[in-house]
């Protein structure tokens, strides 16, 4: 929450900030600003969730390769594509050029759709706007990183009782978290600008219009995808740990004063155990069944009330 709280507080201060300089160089626009910063185009609500869940993610994304490397023997990780994956998820340099395109992107938009003043306060507007289209992306990208560092570790050699432990499933937390951030963000400023006061083009304005829903667009699969494939990912993982651990019963079993019938009604009822645990553990929750839904009524509902 201490993240969500510096993100209003980083908006806020924008806000004040941008309107002193409004209020300094034309203050004949200062109350139509103030109007359209903090209510029409509702820049606070939706760049303080923005900008709050980015600064979430940077600063707890090194927990996540960390729970990878504890879970598995580093030997057995260096045959895989985990480093590289580590790399690229952590990269300054590469998230920076990737939000940059979404944030030219934004740009172009923004500027066609015209805000409804002319001069410093559309600037600035246009780079708060473009600001959110920026970090939006920053945290999609992450989500897209998460799945692929579980993606690289797929097939490693298991060594230890994984599922015992559970570190991986502090992931499956975190993605939850992410995601339920994300689409609360992107429906706030989807649906804040696609019903702003633009000053649209008459022969344009519905295309215009449509691009203002490109968050929208670009987090349905994201979101749907990313979510629930590390679920499915580490579903494998565990399946194949349990396996492990009820062939080492099997063999313990072997050496013990017991008829076939014994050790076999053992190991299976070890082996159902522990598969009606994973059950439990991965099962999808409720907060976790809409995601996909909430996203696609979200466009739908935009589009119906053209």
């Amino acid at each position: 929450m201490n993240h969500l709280f510096y993100g209003f507080a980083i908006a806020l201060a924008c806000g004040l900030a941008s309107s002193g300089a409004v209020w300094f160089l034309t203050p004949s626009a200062l109350k139509a600003y103030l109007d359209a910063y903090f209510v029409s185009f509702n820049c606070l609500i939706a760049g303080g969730l923005i900008i709050g869940t980015a600064i979430f993610v940077e600063r707890t994304q090194q927990s996540i390769p960390s729970f990878v490397e504890e879970s598995f023997d580093p030997t057995a990780l260096s045959k895989t594509t985990f480093q590289i994956q580590k790399g690229r998820f952590l990269s300054l340099r590469r998230s920076v050029t990737f939000s940059s395109m979404f944030i030219i992107a934004g740009f172009i938009i923004f500027y066609f759709c015209k805000f409804p003043f002319t001069g410093l306060p559309e600037y600035l507007l246009i780079v708060f706007a473009c600001a959110q289209y920026g970090l939006g992306v920053y945290v999609g990208r992450k989500l897209f990183y998460v799945a692929q560092m579980l993606n690289s570790v797929e097939e490693i050699q298991l060594t230890t009782n994984i599922f015992k432990d559970d570190a991986l499933g502090h992931i499956i937390s975190y993605v939850n978290i992410l995601s339920t951030l994300t689409i609360i963000f992107v429906y706030v400023h989807v649906t804040s600008y696609y019903h702003g006061p633009f000053q649209l083009d008459p022969v344009y304005g519905s295309s215009l219009r449509v691009a203002l829903m490109l968050p929208a667009i670009i987090a349905a699969p994201v979101l749907v995808i990313f979510n629930f494939y590390p679920r499915a990912v580490l579903r494998r993982l565990y399946s194949r740990s349990i396996n492990d651990q009820v062939g080492r019963l099997t063999d313990r079993l072997k050496n013990q004063n017991l008829s076939d019938f014994e050790r076999m009604s053992c190991a299976i009822e070890y082996d159902k155990l522990w598969k009606e645990e994973l059950r439990n553990r991965l099962r999808l929750s409720l907060s976790d069944l809409p995601i996909g839904i909430t996203i696609v009524i979200m466009i739908v509902g935009l589009i119906i009330k053209r």
